[in-house]
């Protein structure tokens, strides 16, 4: 393959002993040597293809560490609710109706509706009564911004043969809403219905299943809109199915793949540790190779705090009681067992966590598995990544860099993707301490970010990287006027950069192949319409890539 060379160009390497460049020399897949323009030009031959990008800054390709890639591509069939300034849950439920009205039962016999503001959701006579006198003819969910709580209606819970009868797990927050009576109210919490197989018994009695993800033709249309962001590397928040998996390797096989895929199934409770592990073992072996792999599992240690089932160190301030400190759903026993076990079996892990007992609770598992894997003669090696960290603990912060955890975090709710909701259950104070990494930067903790985007909608606000790095460092989304509190952990600008770029490489055990462009990693960049550096920081979400090349091809562009 002939060489190219990118020359005339802001280079940011991503490489942190040389940041910037001149040009960058191309071979293949692999780039041969980044430098200044003088000593590139000595690669030039008769068949060289110089492309002078004209000023533009180039970057690494993204990668993105945790979105919901079969999430999104399941979503472009569900109805979608506008974005509007809605009053009431009820305006909400008569879309719904309308919707159902024009759409017979037979063309849908399911209605899954996205996404409702999760404060209205929390009136108080809002349970699937509500929504039966809106649509009782057919099974629907309405399910809440955030995606971790829904709204069913009676219809649904029959067809689900969830009934007071249905064990309720008082340690984990994945449950049905009860009344007092233990009958089922409507709500679902933390994707009970999937985790159980629930939804399952429904598509079986309805005679309709919706689109798989299984389908080459479901994903790739998600995986093009990534590559159209400047996204070239996507790790799963947990892949749903093995269908993911063998959707993924078609387009590989069909050299139409031009990302690198991170997969891992989701451990639904400490029970489920061995099965989940040979899971990830088993789906390693059938679909591992340069552009997939599985070697990490996920697990949620609690839920969110905008719906109160966050685990917290300090009771909600709304709870008459003052004892509710919300759910944690493994104990540091169980969650210790887990990291031993998987650096045993040299497996990864990500566990969700957003409260503050979360994430002590993660912290002192991993400092004790890590004691006891060395007492036992064993390095530990495996990678513990804590996904999200919305609320923390000073003291705690300070702890991360001894014991090598990975931080990730999503940027966009630092801008206030989320509103005001979890104040109701946190207290103002709490509220504004949410969302504190630059303790944890500057003591050499690799904080790194990602999208967690979840529905089509969403993406289309959320998905873009440099709506995330506009509003990591600003904390204001775009458009936003007020800076969500507290000021002093905006983030810089190369920060993050660096956490979209080498630092999720690194995290992703990739470090030595892709994240910077170096000689002898893969050719992945992007060439930007603006410099992040130089356009006004409420602008920076405008960039996009007039270029990107995966590998060494062009693949936008």
């Amino acid at each position: 393959m002939k060489k190219k060379i990118i020359t005339n160009g802001r280079i940011w390497t991503g490489n942190k002993d040389a940041l910037s460049a001149e040009a960058i020399v191309i071979e293949d897949k692999k780039i041969i040597y980044v430098g200044d323009a003088v000593k590139a030009a000595e690669f030039t031959d008769d068949e060289t293809e110089i492309i002078d990008v004209a000023g533009k800054m180039v970057i690494p390709a993204i990668i993105d560490s945790h979105t919901h890639l079969t999430a999104v591509a399941k979503t472009k069939w569900c109805f979608l609710l506008e974005q509007k300034d809605w009053k009431s849950i009820e305006e909400i439920l008569e879309e719904i109706k309308e919707y159902a009205e024009k759409t017979p039962v037979e063309e849908r016999p399911y209605i899954y509706a996205y996404s409702c503001p999760t404060e209205l959701m929390d009136a108080p006579n809002v349970d699937k009564k509500l929504l039966d006198k809106y649509v009782s003819d057919r099974p629907v969910m309405l399910c809440d911004v955030n995606y971790h709580r829904s709204l069913v209606n009676s219809k649904m819970l029959e067809l689900m043969e969830i009934d007071a009868n249905t064990p309720y797990n008082e340690k984990s927050s994945a449950n049905y809403g009860r009344y007092e009576s233990g009958e089922p109210n409507g709500f679902t919490y933390e994707h009970v219905y999937e985790f159980n197989k629930d939804i399952d018994k429904m598509f079986d009695k309805i005679g309709w299943w919706p689109p798989s993800e299984s389908e080459p033709e479901v994903v790739l249309p998600v995986l093009d809109d990534f590559s159209n962001m400047g996204v070239c590397g996507i790790c799963d928040g947990f892949t749903e199915s093995e269908g993911t998996l063998k959707a993924v390797k078609a387009l590989e096989e069909e050299g139409r793949l031009n990302h690198y895929y991170y997969g891992m199934p989701f451990m639904n409770s400490f029970e489920d540790l061995e099965a989940t592990i040979k899971t990830a073992k088993e789906w390693q072996s059938k679909y591992g190779d340069d552009y997939i792999r599985v070697d990490m599992i996920k697990c949620a240690l609690d839920g969110t705090n905008e719906i109160g089932t966050s685990a917290v160190i300090e009771p909600f301030v709304n709870d008459p009681s003052g004892k509710n400190c919300g759910v944690i759903n493994m104990s540091e026993d169980d969650l210790t067992t887990v990291f031993e076990r998987l650096n045993q079996e040299g497996l990864g892990i990500q566990v969700h966590l957003v409260g503050d007992r979360a994430f002590r609770v993660a912290l002192n598992a991993a400092e004790r598995a890590r004691k006891s894997e060395r007492e036992a003669g064993r390095s530990y090696t495996s990678r513990i990544w804590l996904i999200h960290c919305e609320l923390t603990k000073p003291e705690d912060r300070e702890r991360v860099a001894e014991l090598g955890v990975i931080i990730n975090f999503t940027p966009t709710w630092a801008g206030g993707a989320f509103g005001d909701a979890a104040k109701e259950y946190l207290g103002e104070e709490r509220f504004n301490s949410m969302y504190a990494f630059n303790r944890m930067i500057e003591t050499g903790v690799n904080v790194n970010f990602s999208s967690d985007v979840v529905d089509c909608e969403i993406f289309e606000i959320a998905a873009s990287p440099f709506v995330g790095i506009q509003s990591g460092h600003t904390r204001k989304l775009p458009g936003c006027k007020t800076m969500r509190e507290a000021e002093e952990e905006r983030m810089s600008l190369e920060d993050m950069l660096l956490g979209y770029t080498i630092n999720n490489a690194v995290a992703l055990g990739d470090g030595d192949k892709i994240g910077s462009l170096e000689a002898g990693k893969m050719a992945n960049l992007c060439v930007l319409s603006g410099n992040i550096f130089e356009v006004p920081e409420d602008r920076i979400y405008e960039i996009k890539p007039e270029m990107v090349m995966f590998e060494g091809k062009k693949i936008i562009g």
